[in-house]
């Protein structure tokens, strides 16, 4: 192989490198790093192009029967290598060097240099970059298929720097003429010159988002225009109080309040004439970001649950820590690492970063009753028309932004980025995803039908939500229609519907994996993940608690005071619960074989639901004002903002992780104050992101919502 051969010839010189610095560690001092960098400033680079000792490549043409410009680019480039041109000297350096260090830790990416490959050379000395006679691209030779999955991957990945006149099948040409790769394809590379124009998907999805973006930006000019003349009014008005108390402060004084109510009705009624104004400006932007940071809350509301706000956010920072570490996975140096992190019981705390989502279908079970009950006491009655307005809502308020944010994952993705790894040709999204299930998205059925090809890996949690949402008033409608003990009943059945599915389950596939890492590798056959982790039957456990826990402090009221024996039984209770369901399993990571199938399946069989009642008992103590310290923590002004866009940060996190994991020139390599770093970057990003999602997406269509049912 020759390519291969030059490479390793070049390894082999490296210690002829005249110019090194003195230092022989990364200075910590100021002046010293400032000095390093001048020493490299004056580094001579004449002295790089004797590091190959080779005098003649044989030439490429001669293997080639029909000569394209990409041949002879590659020719040339060959010929200048052994000329010892340093323009040729730095493309063979931007490739992926045979055999790089931490190849037992998992290191598969041997990707190269590919800011060195795409971008000119600076030369310190002329302070001038260094001219190419040809552009080059860098091109990823991957072991299958580019529109595979990125997590699925395995076996040497490999970068190239070659001649931009070179196509995805000019450089396959030349790997099974020359390389004598013969079962190489064109969708085993990836390569950065590649023409990306925009589809057809990517143009409506544009059009689509201009369209919002103009209501936003129609909406914020009109709220500004707003705000100007009534501060311009309010000026004015202070303005004639000042001088009409200067000048008769006894026989006027009523007139500046004449004037001010006169004003006040003036701009009433200019606002009446124009209502559609007035409804435009409900999208301004700035109006939108003052009701997302608005920290201000009704101490006199009773029927406010400012903790839920916390859990909310604490729930979510975990989903996206663990989504950090599991999608960082896909492009980094050293998994085992990782693997031998297991070792460490608080890690634990990270692996079992499952339960967020258990913790937030306990909140949506609490939440739906909570506020069905206060609905019907409302209206006074349960009615055809509440039901029906219960189903639409819902489905309103959340399925625009989801199908949204599903758009601009299989659209705009694909150019949102570059680098060795970023999938330019299908994006975030798997083809069957594009062409075949995402109707299933629309529907809320993506986790039962397809579920190999589901739309946005953090989807199923919606459909699960959506389902549970869509079956609770079997226990909802009994408990407002004066048959409490019938919603008792039934969701006590949903909780042992959750067991008994799981279990049933486990036992009718006997070869099903539990084994925390395998159960959410791609399998052929059965898999945990498929056949349990994403199926409502085997989720409704949590859901069906925050049901429960809704009655009980529904039947109780907020003023109920638990005895203090009791509470703190109930407490220590729990709190023990929830230690158990996060470290029980650390045995399993540190012995061979691990734990025995039988604790595995009573563990999976009962952990979900042990501890979504730990989590009720936190929701039952706040919600009756008696959880003391931690209500006082959870309900912290700080966090309503976080909560609002809690939603839309959801949806939008694992596009944000990908695209600065993907994006990266470089695989990742894990250490702990970096993983610590990424995690505080990828909660910052995801969060800012949301912002825009909230401002564009989500408000738009709740306001549409809102006039729609002409609600307040």
């Amino acid at each position: 192989m020759l390519t291969a051969t030059v490479l390793v010839l070049l390894l082999s010189q490296l210690t002829t490198i005249q110019g090194q610095p003195h230092y022989e560690t990364l200075p910590l001092r100021f002046d010293l790093a400032i000095d390093r960098l001048r020493q490299y400033q004056y580094i001579s680079l004449d002295n790089v192009t004797d590091l190959l000792p080779l005098n003649e490549i044989p030439t490429l043409l001669t293997y080639i029967d029909e000569v394209t410009q990409c041949d002879r680019d590659f020719q040339l480039l060959l010929e200048d290598i052994v000329k010892r041109q340093l323009w040729a000297i730095k493309v063979i350096d931007a490739w992926g060097k045979p055999l790089p260090s931490g190849l037992l830790k998992g290191n598969i990416y041997w990707t190269g240099n590919y800011d060195e490959c795409v971008q000119n050379f600076y030369l310190p000395q002329n302070k001038s970059f260094l001219q190419q006679p040809m552009n080059t691209q860098h091109c990823t030779l991957l072991p299958q298929s580019s529109s595979a999955s990125q997590m699925s991957q395995a076996g040497i990945i490999l970068g190239m720097c070659v001649p931009s006149s070179c196509s995805r099948s000019g450089v396959v040409k030349i790997l099974r003429d020359v390389l004598k790769h013969s079962n190489v394809t064109e969708d085993h590379l990836l390569c950065s010159n590649e023409q990306r124009n925009l589809s057809r998907g990517a143009i409506v999805t544009c059009l689509v988002l201009s369209f919002l973006g103009l209501i936003v930006l129609i909406g914020t000019v009109i709220d500004v225009i707003n705000n100007i003349q009534f501060n311009s009014m309010k000026s004015g008005i202070i303005n004639i109080n000042g001088y009409t108390n200067m000048t008769d402060s006894i026989g006027t004084e009523r007139k500046p309040m004449t004037l001010l109510r006169d004003t006040h009705f003036s701009s009433q009624a200019s606002l009446e004439t124009k209502s559609r104004l007035a409804f435009m400006a409900e999208f301004s932007a700035l109006r939108t970001l003052r009701r997302v940071f608005n920290i201000e809350t009704k101490s006199d509301d009773p029927g406010s649950l400012p903790f839920l706000n916390g859990v909310r956010v604490f729930a979510l920072f975990w989903i996206i820590i663990g989504h950090s570490l599991v999608f960082s996975l896909g492009f980094s140096s050293n998994p085992l690492d990782l693997l031998a992190w297991t070792h460490n019981l608080s890690f634990q705390l990270i692996i079992n970063a499952v339960y967020s989502v258990d913790t937030f279908f306990v909140i949506s079970g609490f939440l739906t009753t909570i506020l069905f009950v206060r609905q019907v006491n409302k209206k006074g009655k349960l009615s055809f028309r509440l039901m029906i307005l219960y189903y639409v809502h819902r489905y309103i308020r959340l399925t625009p932004t989801f199908l949204l944010v599903i758009l601009i994952s299989i659209n705009l993705t694909p150019y949102f980025g570059h680098g060795p790894m970023y999938p330019i040709h299908q994006g975030f999204e798997t083809a069957g995803c594009r062409n075949r299930t995402w109707w299933t998205s629309i529907l809320y059925v993506g986790n039962l039908v397809q579920s190999d090809n589901m739309c946005l890996p953090i989807s199923w949690y919606l459909y699960n939500d959506m389902q549970f949402y869509w079956v609770a008033p079997l226990a909802l409608i009994p408990f407002v229609i004066r048959r409490k003990p019938i919603g008792f009943i039934m969701a006590t059945f949903m909780i042992f519907l959750g067991i008994g599915s799981i279990l049933g389950i486990i036992l009718h596939y006997p070869d099903l994996s539990l084994n925390a890492i395998e159960a959410f590798a791609p399998q052929s056959g059965p898999s945990f993940f498929k056949y349990i982790y994403i199926k409502p039957w085997c989720r409704i456990s949590a859901y069906a608690v925050g049901i429960l826990t809704g009655f009980i402090v529904t039947n109780t009221g907020r003023a109920f005071r638990v005895n203090i024996y009791l509470k703190y039984i109930g407490t220590i209770l729990a709190i023990l619960i929830g230690l158990i369901c996060l470290f029980i399993l650390y045995p399993d990571y540190l012995h061979v074989p691990g734990l025995s199938r039988t604790s595995l399946i009573l563990f999976q069989t009962l952990s979900r639901t042990g501890w979504a009642i730990s989590v009720g008992w936190l929701i039952f103590l706040c919600s009756t004002n008696q959880g003391g310290l931690i209500n006082k923590i959870l309900s912290w002004p700080v966090w309503t903002p976080l909560a609002r866009l809690n939603y839309s940060a959801y949806l939008i996190h694992t596009i944000i992780i990908d695209i600065i994991v993907l994006n990266q020139t470089m695989p990742s390599y894990f250490q702990h104050h970096i993983v610590v770093n990424t995690f505080v970057t990828h909660i910052f990003f995801s969060y800012v992101a949301a912002i825009v999602v909230y401002i564009f997406f989500e408000t738009p269509f709740f306001i549409f919502e809102k006039k729609l049912f002409k609600r307040t």
